[in-house]
């Protein structure tokens, strides 16, 4: 599940990207990156619970949606949106690992058990 676990840290880095690049006069932009980066976290955490283990692929929406935002916003766009597009671009590597990645594939994991 380490896949979940960097979306988490990406989370916590949209969270403080808007002190780093020092915007913070614009509420807006604290405001909608801490609430876009609770919604990555809250996906990616609820990834961990089997009836939910898919909610991290969401994140391909989030993720996507923030791509644009950070393109389309301002042209050209400022550091604060250059990051919201990596940040993106990130996030949509990163949410299509399953959960299982560090794991052997299925059928070693039976073989095994059957010796």
């Amino acid at each position: 599940m380490w896949g979940r676990v960097v979306e988490i840290m990406t989370a916590v880095w949209l969270a403080i990207s808007p002190f780093v690049f020092r915007v913070q006069g614009s509420e807006s932009f604290v405001l909608i990156d801490s609430l876009v980066a609770l919604l990555v976290a809250i996906l990616a955490g609820l990834s961990y619970w089997h009836p939910t283990r898919h909610a991290h692929l969401l994140n391909l929406v989030v993720a996507s949606g923030l791509t644009l935002w950070g393109r389309f916003a301002e042209i050209p766009p400022p550091p604060i949106h250059q990051n919201h597009i990596v940040v993106g671009l990130f996030l949509l590597m990163i949410a299509i690992i399953p959960n299982d990645a560090s794991r052997p594939p299925l059928a070693w994991r039976s073989s095994a058990g059957s010796h």
